[in-house]
């Protein structure tokens, strides 16, 4: 009886953990496509290029459940004076598929940061809104390589735990003539390992 007791026991904790995990995109009311902007570390973002609304993919966990793509921070060391800070996402359009579905791989915010930038500085943007036009953007494609424009950068929210951190901002931005880059918002939540910095 104790075997088939521990059987079913164990049977539910694998159903438990198959159902765990949402999508965690929250429609915004006001901007149709765009989830709304958060700070719960939520692994999400959206934003509107030529007014098209996409999103972060998400993908189907290995025992169920779902999972955002979550990006990646990292910094860059140049030849000039300044290193560069780049936060970088998968992005897809946003109508419910589970993978790449446009010509756009990913997007870059990309920020010039002194040589000597730590995780305790990032900590320290929180709240700060960069001047117009002060950082890059770049939106990778399949057929042209990343060709920077410029980006305004507001982090709402810059939090660090003992595993993790989480922040969160506003940014639009403008690529040449061609790619208007509007209501972008992300609320991301990422291992402190995967930092380089």
């Amino acid at each position: 009886m104790k075997s088939i007791s521990s059987i079913t026991a164990v049977c539910m904790i694998i159903l438990l953990l198959s159902s765990c995990g949402k999508r965690n995109f929250y429609a915004d009311a006001d901007d149709p496509g765009l989830s709304i902007l958060s700070s719960y570390g939520f692994n999400i973002a959206s934003v509107y290029i030529n007014k098209v609304p996409y999103v972060n993919p998400y993908k189907k966990g290995i025992i169920g459940g779902i999972v955002n793509y979550a990006p990646t921070l990292r910094k860059t060391q140049t030849n000039s004076l300044l290193d560069t800070l780049s936060l970088t996402w998968p992005i897809s359009k946003n109508d419910n598929s589970t993978g790449y579905n446009s010509s756009y791989q990913n997007i870059s915010l990309l920020i010039p940061v002194p040589k000597s930038f730590s995780l305790n500085d990032f900590i320290a943007l929180s709240g700060k809104r960069f001047p117009a036009n002060a950082n890059a953007i770049a939106v990778n494609s399949f057929f042209n390589p990343p060709n920077p424009g410029t980006s305004n950068l507001y982090f709402i929210n810059i939090s660090l735990d003992t595993t993790a951190l989480s922040f969160s901002g506003l940014f639009d931005g403008k690529i040449g003539d061609s790619i208007v880059i509007s209501k972008g918002r992300f609320d991301f939540k990422i291992d402190k390992n995967t930092i380089n910095f």
